[in-house]
């Protein structure tokens, strides 16, 4: 099992022995355990209050009879550490739906000073793929003023505040995302407008596309004007296949197989006809789209700079079908 704390996985390794407590005994362990902000301890503390909270940790892994013990000091606390710490324990052993929505409300509280930016993004990505409300969650990550983190795995790739919110703003479902990403483009200034304006450029949805055409556009860079312009007047759309190569039968089944978490159907069809996308958007109908936007955000919760370019490549396949001309027939097989 790992935990975040400082930045760093802290792995428990060997158990120590198994103790058991009452539940007043484990509020006072709770008590004596945390009380602290992770960023402002003394660097020699630190392996001291890991080992402190990893003994929490065994005692409630070992011990069913605390699980309502820690909710019910979860449920009271104001200490914003233990709260977050907590939730993960809480998670890694009821993962239920009240923990998961717990959990969304200790990533709104804990200070982003005091964790790993990409477990938090990753956290918040995940809970926004699983139906969950993170639009909050998308904002406080676009308005940290420090919103950067590394994957060592991809190169060293740099996620900045764009990249980041993209991962949190494109796994949650639109009806969350699209008002939230209003909003931070109406008070965005300078570089945070035009992250904020691609984020909505993003969307492709309805709402999304209304919005944009109120947007106030001074302040802009060329770029992202040039971007908002190409929507507006459609184009930059994938040209449909006049004679699909893939029907809408075999994406389907393809689609439901990565939603699974089996991407070989996918793949394969990549590798068959490496420009489907012609087909794809040829072959679509009304009733697809849902289905394609669960794909986007399957790929971004990934994180990954590879999964971004299939949720970007997703996003204009999308956009082609939402600004489809009314009355445009597919060429469905």
């Amino acid at each position: 099992m790992k935990r975040n704390f400082l930045g760093l996985f802290l792995i428990i390794g060997i158990a120590p022995a198994a103790m058991s407590m009452t539940c007043d005994e484990f509020n006072a362990k709770l008590k004596t355990t945390y009380g602290f902000e992770p960023s402002k301890l003394e660097e020699a503390a630190l392996p001291v209050k890991t080992a402190e909270m990893d003994v929490i940790w065994h005692a409630v892994h070992e011990d069913a009879t605390l699980v309502p013990c820690l909710k019910a000091a979860l449920s009271t606390t104001s200490d914003n550490w233990f709260f977050f710490d907590g939730t993960q324990l809480l998670m890694a052993v009821d993962p239920s739906k009240e923990s998961k929505e717990t959990l969304v409300r200790a990533l709104g509280r804990v200070s982003l000073d005091d964790v790993d930016l990409r477990t938090w993004v990753e956290l918040a990505s995940k809970l926004g793929l699983e139906g969950f409300d993170t639009a909050s969650l998308g904002k406080r990550w676009f308005n940290h003023p420090r919103a950067e983190y590394y994957l060592p795995e991809h190169g060293a790739f740099r996620v900045d505040r764009g990249t980041g919110a993209m991962f949190v703003f494109g796994s949650m479902e639109e009806k969350f995302a699209t008002p939230a990403i209003v909003e931070l483009t109406r008070e965005g200034k300078g570089q945070a407008k035009d992250v904020a304006l691609m984020l909505l450029l993003f969307q492709a949805t309805p709402e999304a596309l209304a919005a944009l055409k109120t947007i106030n556009t001074d302040g802009l860079s060329a770029d992202v004007l040039a971007n908002l312009n190409a929507v507006l007047n459609k184009r930059g759309l994938i040209e449909p296949r006049e004679k699909p190569k893939t029907t809408r039968a075999e994406f389907v089944k393809a689609f439901t197989a990565l939603l699974a978490d089996d991407e070989q159907p996918f793949d394969e069809l990549i590798i068959a006809v490496p420009d489907g996308e012609h087909d794809l958007v040829a072959v679509s109908t009304a009733e697809d789209v849902e289905l394609l936007r669960k794909v986007r955000r399957h790929y971004a919760a990934k994180g990954s700079p590879e999964a971004m370019e299939f949720y970007k490549q997703f996003t204009q396949i999308l956009m082609t079908l939402v600004v489809k001309e009314p009355g445009a027939k597919s060429n469905v097989n």
